[in-house]
């Protein structure tokens, strides 16, 4: 009853007009004050678990997951973990949503730039929920986006957990000889149908219960083209991927008691011909992971390769280290200047590459370490930016915006050729 009575007498009082314009500005003072303690933004929605609710914009999203793993102790391996989640109920997210999330998180968090796993993981993701349409996952994956992880896990997923028969392998083979070309709403770009063809050397691992022997053979039915299109390598480096960089428990259950050591990698390589044997020790570096930090590691690495396979051991090499220097520029120089000089430009070349190649984002970084090449002679320079012109066709569709941002960013006359 004390509390109905103050209420009515507060209702029967009369206020004057410069009170109420008093009250009103002390209530809009304690909103803004609640406001600040408690860090709500008034300009968005507020969600309702900590990465939020369905149908909120993208940038959201992003921002919520950057704040769960602000504290993490390494945070690219939160947003590996965190993003997926997108996908499960109540959210939803489509697989391309997913990816676009990811985008704004490396806007949002610069030590995010490699995203291989993510992609792995939001395309098996996609096909656990439609297994029957496997192979249309890989015409919606993004290009250049988490180095094409996205088409390697669409495929692992499928057949992760499967084995097959000898007779249902020979079944699947017209499948797989057309699954990297191009059909309806698909034309791949050529690292797209090249990632494919590394992706297929996954897959025969899971067919033929990580036989080698047969995936390799499977390999050059699947990836050596009538037209004369060569996919081999690529294939039997995700051949030999399979057994020296397991990622999930099935991976690791697969190859287990098959993975050489240190001390016999090269007695287990030998096994194989030229070109698999090359596959193997390039492959093989996980083993070799702290010796490969410097200059002189990697020298000593692909000692191991015969002669007419040691520039693609450097190749390889150098693909491999510079997402391991998250993409630094200084580190990256620091690691070809100590290179041979005839190993420099190659170095360059294919470190300027691999950017581009991880994300089309890094248009202007990659030409940026090319004209640092150009510093220890003529060729690094001109080898890199040659590199450059290749990739800027072989990654990007014609007349695309990635294509002319790549082609924008370089210097004349490299400019011209690549518009040309």
């Amino acid at each position: 009853m004390l509390k109905i009575n103050k209420l009515h007498k507060i209702k029967n009082k009369k206020f004057s007009y410069k009170t109420v314009l008093i009250i009103v500005f002390l209530l809009m003072v304690i909103a803004i004050e609640s406001i600040s303690i408690f860090n709500i933004n008034p300009l968005k929605t507020i969600p309702t678990s900590p990465l939020g609710s369905p149908n909120l914009p993208m940038k959201i999203y992003a921002e919520n997951i950057v704040n769960i793993c602000k504290s993490a102790p390494y945070r690219p391996s939160c947003y590996d973990k965190e993003v997926p989640k997108l996908m499960d109920s109540p959210i939803n997210l489509s697989m391309e949503n997913a990816f676009n999330v990811t985008v704004i998180i490396q806007d949002l968090d610069k030590s995010y730039i490699y995203c291989h796993i993510l992609g792995h993981e939001l395309s098996a993701k996609e096909v656990d929920r439609n297994p029957s349409a496997w192979e249309d996952v890989v015409t919606r994956c993004p290009a250049n986006v988490c180095s094409n992880g996205c088409i390697h896990g669409g495929f692992q997923e499928r057949f992760r957990k499967v084995s097959m028969t000898k007779q249902e392998v020979k079944n699947i083979i017209p499948q797989l000889q057309n699954l990297c070309e191009p059909r309806k709403n698909w034309s791949p770009t050529g690292m797209e149908k090249a990632s494919c063809y590394h992706a297929v050397g996954h897959l025969v691992m899971y067919i033929t219960t990580a036989d080698i022997n047969e995936s390799l053979n499977l390999c050059k039915t699947i990836a050596v083209k009538p037209n004369g299109e060569d996919y081999l390598q690529l294939c039997y480096d995700g051949v030999f991927m399979q057994i020296f960089q397991p990622l999930e428990p099935e991976d690791f259950a697969l190859v287990k008691g098959k993975q050489p050591t240190k001390s016999t990698l090269l007695s287990f390589c030998n096994k194989y011909d030229k070109q698999a044997r090359a596959s193997c020790i390039s492959e093989s570096w996980p083993l070799f992971f702290d010796e490969l930090s410097t200059a002189s590691g990697i020298i000593n690495f692909c000692a191991m390769e015969t002669p007419d396979n040691v520039k693609r051991c450097y190749q390889a090499m150098f693909y491999v280290k510079a997402p391991t220097l998250n993409f630094d520029l200084d580190k990256m120089e620091e690691i070809c200047k100590e290179m041979p000089d005839d190993v420099k430009p190659i170095c360059f070349a294919n470190m300027s590459s691999r950017m581009i190649e991880t994300d089309y984002r890094n248009s202007s970084k990659s030409v940026e370490l090319c004209v640092r090449a150009g510093s220890y002679g003529n060729d690094s320079g001109n080898q890199c930016f040659n590199e450059l012109l290749f990739y800027s066709k072989y990654n990007f569709k014609p007349d695309s915006k990635e294509f002319y941002d790549m082609c924008n960013a370089m210097p004349q006359p490299w400019r011209a050729k690549c518009l040309n």
